[in-house]
């Protein structure tokens, strides 16, 4: 009997001690699939940290872009034979972004830039009237409505593997241009907003057509142009902007393939040169008083530039463009530089050796001319200075 009891003790405390045990497994599963669950989330978290901040920041590159291209517009419109009117603000919407994103990246986009199918204003120079608010809604321009975008097939995506259908915004574009060449004809240029509110806006006077670039692009490596009306630079150039001065560069560049070649033969031919831009050209226009210096800064120099292309010439152009805007003209070297040495694919915009070698050579002629232009504002500065204190020091003619 006491052996039986003893038995059944012993059968108890083995059943305590697994239950104890199948406890402890339980206790210990929960804490690890709780760790995996917080390191799964935290993980989640992470990724879409990484993502809100990857798609921020591209949104803010191409609307820093698109408005270096129209203070360039406006900067370079001396030496631009084709010249338009210009409006001083951006509109982008989802329709704008050549590349389509899948759906759960569309919505983080969406969420972080506040981008979506409508044309909200994405940046307003000072000029623009103050009603317009960066975020506001443009249904319409001069009485048009603009397009919700369509979609183009890409061909030559099929041998690269990328998706072959695009957005296409060239709707919006056939409505902005045309509201430009009615601005340039004298007729104002009207915005309605969502909900009918009218503003009319004062534009100026800027190179013909139109330098976009995409943060999302089917085709980040290419440079394209539709004849003098639109050009497109290359994603991967914009996106290793690191300046002002070097997204204005960009833009430059890619607006000298819309000044006309008739213009810039003209140019050549006047001031006698047969290849490349005068150094100083655009600078002279900007600066008054510079022309004058060109003829020194000229005489030091044994040998004019040459370039072989029309593109080694968009790079001189973008230079004195930068310089004209009060920037640095090297500004497109240290740009190309850094591309070059990361081996990025970057068609048109990319230097090669001997394109860099005239570009540095050509800047520096810029630079010493944006100095020998400073000191004379500061000699013509300390001249006027000397003759307000002579003129205070004289005695006052006494009276009789």
């Amino acid at each position: 009997m006491s052996r039986g009891r003893h038995l059944c003790g012993r059968a108890a405390d083995l059943w305590l001690a697994a239950v104890k045990m199948v406890t402890m497994c339980v206790r210990l599963l929960l804490l690890v699939l709780s760790a995996m669950a917080l390191a799964g989330g935290a993980a989640a978290q992470y990724d879409n940290a990484f993502e809100r901040e990857l798609f921020k920041t591209r949104y803010d590159y191409e609307v820093k872009f698109r408005a270096a291209a129209i203070h360039v517009a406006w900067g370079a419109e001396a030496l631009c034979d084709a010249t338009t009117q210009i409006e001083p603000f951006v509109l982008l919407s989802v329709h704008s972004m050549r590349r389509r994103l899948p759906d759960n990246e569309m919505k983080i986009f969406r969420e972080v830039t506040g981008v979506d199918e409508k044309w909200r204003v994405a940046w307003a120079d000072e000029g623009a009237p103050d009603d317009l608010k960066v975020g506001d809604v443009v249904v319409s321009v001069n009485d048009r409505p603009l397009p919700s975008g369509g979609t183009k097939w890409e061909m030559g995506a099929l041998f690269r593997g990328g998706s072959m259908v695009s957005n296409d915004d060239q709707g919006f574009w056939d409505v902005m241009l045309q509201a430009r060449q009615e601005a340039a004809e004298g007729k104002p240029m009207r915005l309605t907003l969502e909900g009918g509110r009218k503003l009319e806006v004062d534009t100026q006077k800027g190179c013909a057509g139109s330098v976009t670039a995409s943060s999302f692009d089917n085709d980040p490596d290419t440079f394209w142009r539709m004849g003098n009306k639109r050009a497109k630079i290359p994603a991967n150039a914009m996106l290793e902007a690191q300046s002002p001065d070097e997204f204005r560069w960009l833009a430059a560049f890619g607006t000298y393939f819309q000044a006309s070649q008739s213009s810039i033969a003209a140019v050549q031919k006047s001031e006698g040169m047969s290849n490349g831009f005068l150094v100083g050209k655009i600078l002279s226009i900007a600066l008054p008083g510079a022309g004058m210096l060109l003829s020194a800064a000229e005489a030091q120099a044994e040998k004019a530039i040459a370039v072989d292309s029309i593109v080694g010439s968009a790079d001189l152009f973008a230079n004195e463009v930068v310089a004209s805007l009060g920037g640095d003209a090297a500004a497109g070297l240290r740009l190309t530089e850094r591309m070059a040495a990361k081996g990025m694919k970057v068609d048109a915009v990319l230097m090669d050796d001997f394109r860099r070698s005239n570009a540095a050579e050509h800047a520096r002629r810029l630079k010493a001319l944006q100095a020998a232009q400073a000191e004379r504002e500061r000699a013509e500065s300390r001249a006027q200075e000397e003759a307000q204190a002579k003129a205070q020091r004289q005695p006052l003619p006494v009276k009789r």
